[in-house]
């Protein structure tokens, strides 16, 4: 019995510590850059989806194009020799892992939850905001330098898979890498540009909350 006296103690001291943090760092506009940032954030989930199902159709076709060519051993370019067929299944390689970068590891827009109290709804979307950016970003990097790294290996193995086939290795880079930039740079970006322009300064309150049954974390604030 005291012991659970004392956690609820507990529990009311860091309460009244959360909303004092809370008090203290949210804006008189609050519920309205709350709203602002949640329609932001609706709007950039369905350009997410949008172009994450778009490149992935895109993907997926040149995949099953080019594995039936070199399964059919046809070229629709010429002679289907070994460059063709290193060209080809190059390019299925290619298309697989770009497939693969749009299912597994998609670009993560949060959709922030409404609690109806404007402090809490601002913190919360601007954490789902921060969440949103860096998704972007890291997504946007990893495409370049993954891009890159993909189209380098791939050309290595058709200028080596066949005599001197550096001609359709360099074909197979330049046509890999254009499309590789077009997807990186039609990639939804406007949540990390968002953030970058949102105040530099943002104070992080963390409290524990105890309770005789459950125990955790508090995250108030501005992030």
């Amino acid at each position: 019995m005291t012991r659970a006296l004392v956690a609820l103690a507990l529990v009311g001291a860091l309460a009244a510590t959360v909303a004092d943090a809370i008090a203290q760092t949210c804006p008189p506009d609050a519920a309205d850059r709350a709203t602002k940032l949640r329609k932001h954030l609706d709007g950039e989930r369905e350009k997410a989806a949008r172009w994450r199902l778009g490149w992935g159709i895109g993907f997926g076709v040149a995949t099953l194009g080019q594995g039936a060519l070199v399964i059919a051993q046809v070229s629709p370019l010429g002679e289907y020799d070994e460059a063709a067929e290193a060209a080809m299944i190059a390019g299925t390689a290619k298309a697989i892992v770009g497939l693969g970068a749009r299912v597994i590891t998609p670009v993560k827009v949060p959709e922030p939850k409404v609690t109806g109290d404007a402090c809490t709804d601002l913190a919360a979307a601007e954490l789902a905001l921060a969440l949103a950016a860096r998704s972007e970003k890291q997504s946007f990097f990893l495409n370049h330098i993954g891009g890159l790294a993909l189209q380098i290996g791939a050309t290595l193995y058709i200028g080596l898979a066949a005599d001197d086939a550096w001609g359709d290795a360099a074909i197979s880079f330049a046509i890999g890498y254009a499309v590789g930039v077009s997807s990186t740079y039609t990639q939804p970006r406007a949540a990390w540009h968002e953030y970058r322009r949102q105040p530099a300064e943002r104070t992080w309150h963390v409290a524990p909350l105890v309770a005789p049954s459950a125990h955790g974390l508090a995250v108030v604030g501005r992030f």
